[in-house]
């Protein structure tokens, strides 16, 4: 009874649960089937130490939180695993979103057109060419550059063109796919199609030149140069020689856009014979070529022409310079005549008729006396031909003289004439004319003649017409001549 007593304390001693995680096992179970805990090591520790089960089974317990507070590590790493993964695919997600966005035709062709508008460092990456002979950087780029700095509305209709058409100019340049982007997005460039050109010359040793740089020197006089590849856009070619003492050139800008162009750098000569006052400096395409002389000329022979060949003349009047208007030499092979049109000088057929009218305004008075009759045969008064009318002082002079000759008895009748001796430009719009008065008046018996000269500021009003014409001032007379003279 005894013995069963003590089995039945060994019984009660068997384990009913799992130490490690507490699931129901037999006594016969070696090893716990939730947790796989070693049961029999555990009931052999437990025999040998029961002198202190209490420990015994603290110790257990805390083997059992250890075990936990592994399991609980685990899992909180594979939970930041977790969110880290969720993290990647988000940050991968919005990358290939932004790639998407900032890598699309729309988007490039924007950043391609704000980078030739501001001539950035770099605008190259986003141009390619197939040509292997056409290099594309920076410095090749600078013509299509120059070209849409100077043609604003072209650089507009070079994003519209691309974006529609995907070509422009001649379709010298296309907007198209050029491979990938990280081997995701499309790669959009602006592929350069290059341009040969010919340039051709009509002298012999000319200097051929592109953008300040020699390409070759002609040997014949009918030579021509290919010349490429070259980025569409703006350049300056100019030809040169020394031809009979002068130095010739042809220099400009040509847009070349097209491919087999034919560029003429001709060297010419003009002749021409430029008219104008005595003394004028005559400035040729502002620089200055010499002055006219006592004639009123100065030739010009195998003078070195070009497209744009402005003349215009300077006349120093005191301390006031007058421009004249500028006039073109064409290219004609026949010696040409340039008048210089200074719009205050006075021509002598103008100044002669206003003059002329003026003397027989003036006898008409002095041989009438009344007002009425100071007029010429256009019936024009006498004050219109002074530029303040009848407040000119100068008006009243005449006036004064011509009734002052009415008055006198001894004279029966007066007769008045004029000669010009010199017209020189005086201002913008007035030139001075040196003129003499000739005066004849009847005595009865004989004809007394009076000559005094004079010199007036004849002054030009806004149009061209000879009666805009007036006197702004008159300058004393001083006497030439007095004599008399029988009758014929």
């Amino acid at each position: 009874m005894a013995a069963q007593d003590s089995q039945g304390a060994g019984d009660g001693q068997d384990v009913q649960f799992c130490p490690n995680c507490g699931h129901q096992v037999t006594a016969t179970q070696d090893f716990c089937p939730n947790c796989g805990y070693n049961l029999a090591e555990y009931r052999q520790g437990s025999s040998a130490d029961t002198t202190a089960p209490t420990k015994q089974a603290t110790s257990g317990k805390k083997a059992s939180r250890r075990k936990k507070k592994q399991r609980t590590k685990k899992q909180k790493r594979r939970r930041r695993l977790i969110w880290l993964a969720a993290i990647l695919v988000i940050m991968i997600g919005g990358t290939i979103a932004y790639g998407a966005n900032y890598y699309s035709k729309a988007s490039t062709l924007n950043r391609v057109v704000a980078s030739v508008k501001k001539n950035r460092v770099g605008v190259h990456k986003y141009f390619f060419t197939k040509d292997p002979t056409l290099k594309v950087n920076d410095q090749t780029l600078q013509p299509l550059i120059k070209y849409f700095h100077n043609n604003p509305e072209d650089l507009a209709a070079f994003k519209v063109q691309m974006k529609t058409l995907g070509t422009y100019n001649d379709e010298r340049v296309a907007f198209k796919q050029n491979g990938h982007h990280y081997l995701i997005f499309p790669k959009y460039e602006v592929e350069v199609k290059p341009v040969y050109v010919t340039l051709s010359v009509n002298k012999k040793n000319a200097k051929l030149q592109k953008d300040g740089q020699l390409i070759t020197t002609s040997s014949r006089p009918h030579f021509t140069k290919k010349i490429g590849p070259l980025v569409p856009g703006t350049y300056d070619l100019s030809s040169s020689a020394e031809i009979n003492g002068h130095k010739l050139s042809n220099d400009n800008k040509y847009h070349l856009h097209t491919n087999g162009q034919t560029i003429p750098l001709t060297l010419k000569t003009v002749s021409f014979t430029v008219n104008g006052p005595q003394g004028t400096t005559v400035l040729i395409n502002s620089k200055d070529e010499g002055k006219i002389g006592a004639d009123g000329t100065l030739a010009f022979k195998d003078f070195p022409w070009t497209q744009s060949i402005k003349v215009q003349g300077l006349y120093q009047a005191g301390k006031d310079s007058i421009y004249s208007q500028s006039r073109v030499v064409g290219d004609d092979s026949d010696s040409q005549d340039i008048t210089l049109p200074f719009k205050g000088l006075v021509s002598y057929d103008d100044a002669d008729t206003l003059l002329t009218n003026l003397c027989d305004a003036t006898a008409s008075l002095s041989n009438n006396g009344d007002l009425a009759d100071a007029t010429d045969d256009d019936d024009d008064d006498l004050s219109t031909f002074f530029t303040d009318g009848d407040s000119d002082s100068n008006y009243h002079q005449f006036v004064k003289m011509g009734k002052g000759y009415y008055n006198d008895d001894d004279i029966e009748g007066t007769d008045m004439s004029e000669s010009i001796d010199s017209i020189k430009l005086s201002s913008d719009n007035s030139s001075d004319v040196t003129f003499d008065l000739k005066y004849r008046f009847d005595n009865g018996d004989h004809y007394h003649y009076q000559i005094f000269r004079y010199t007036a500021t004849l002054t030009k009003g806004d149009s061209d017409d000879d009666s805009d014409l007036t006197i702004s001032y008159l300058s004393g007379a001083q006497k030439v001549d007095d004599y008399d003279k029988d009758y014929d």
